[in-house]
């Protein structure tokens, strides 16, 4: 029986990251899968914001948060916020990093420390100006990321099944982990050991430690969704999302498409072009993971050592 210290499950993030990673099994075939997926992942990234603040603007609770850094004001806000409006491009900037980073090294505790930190600055916490989103808001954006993301890699027309398990299987862990960073910081469990916990630093978003670990997305991705604000044109042309202003794309039985399959497809012919029509060959200089073990129950990792096993 593995023992865990209930005292250090809300006093050491690294202590409960072991606990999360021990008992989702997370393991090295997770970390794998990954960072050898990560280039489809960002590829999706930029569509992925843009459905994501749709879908938040769509509601008046949580687009207040955008004017009121609160999802519990209650007076009026501004009707016409939308998405080329300028605190929406700024949150924009912030969640593609935030997705690119998730697409990093998660074998490191700077991965699973970012990830706390972002739970605790939606709390109004590590911010000269706070920001405070209720918990029900954060648990339903979490899940609908994760619903488009599940759908849009088993939709890839050229990954293999068990690639496209392992992806999916490998985000899901991460997001549900995400989830339970964002939990520790609204939950009252373990308040009896709340004066032993770390004071958080102000910081600006993005910074962790006092060095910048968040990077905005590539300028042309920023200036073509730039012009096309500019333009008035519509944000989701090339997305299978049916909105007032853009045209329907159908789907059929027989090839199902996702909210991003377009980027999918994209993204599947400069493959073609480039690895002379091998689907799943890496590009010139990606250093491929080794070939590993089968996975393990639990994760042993530099940053994250392994608990200590008990007896029964």
């Amino acid at each position: 029986m593995m023992h865990f210290d209930r005292r250090e499950l809300y006093t050491d993030l690294e202590t409960r990251v072991r606990y999360l990673h021990s008992f989702l099994d997370f393991s090295s075939r997770d970390i794998e899968a990954l960072i050898s997926g990560a280039k489809y992942i960002k590829a999706l990234i930029p569509a992925l914001v843009n459905i994501v603040y749709k879908k938040l603007l769509q509601y008046d609770i949580t687009a207040r948060a955008f004017e009121t850094r609160s999802t519990s004001y209650e007076g009026p806000v501004d009707m016409n916020l939308n998405e080329s409006s300028p605190q929406i491009l700024h949150r924009k900037m912030f969640l593609r990093a935030y997705l690119t980073k998730l697409c990093s090294d998660p074998s490191k505790m700077e991965y699973w420390e970012y990830l706390d930190k972002v739970g605790m600055m939606h709390v109004g916490q590590g911010r000269a100006h706070p920001l405070h989103v209720e918990y029900v808001h954060i648990g339903v954006t979490l899940s609908f990321i994760q619903d488009v993301l599940t759908e849009a890699i088993l939709s890839h027309p050229r990954l293999k099944m068990d690639r496209k398990i392992g992806l999916v299987k490998a985000l899901s862990k991460v997001i549900w982990i995400q989830n339970d960073l964002f939990a520790k910081w609204y939950v009252r469990d373990g308040d009896e050991f709340s004066e032993e916990r770390l004071v958080p630093e102000i910081e600006p978003e993005g910074y962790l430690h006092g060095k910048k670990i968040l990077r905005s997305g590539s300028d042309s991705e920023s200036e073509i969704e730039d012009a096309d604000m500019a333009t008035g044109s519509c944000p989701f042309k090339n997305l299978a999302t049916p909105v007032a202003s853009c045209p329907r794309v159908k789907s059929t039985p027989k090839s199902p498409l996702s909210p991003l399959s377009p980027q999918f497809k994209r993204m599947s012919l400069n493959e073609e072009l480039s690895t002379n029509g091998a689907p799943d060959a890496e590009p010139k200089g990606h250093l491929s993971p080794s070939p590993i073990p089968p996975a393990s129950p639990t994760i042993s990792l530099s940053a994250i050592p392994r608990p200590v096993a008990g007896s029964a």
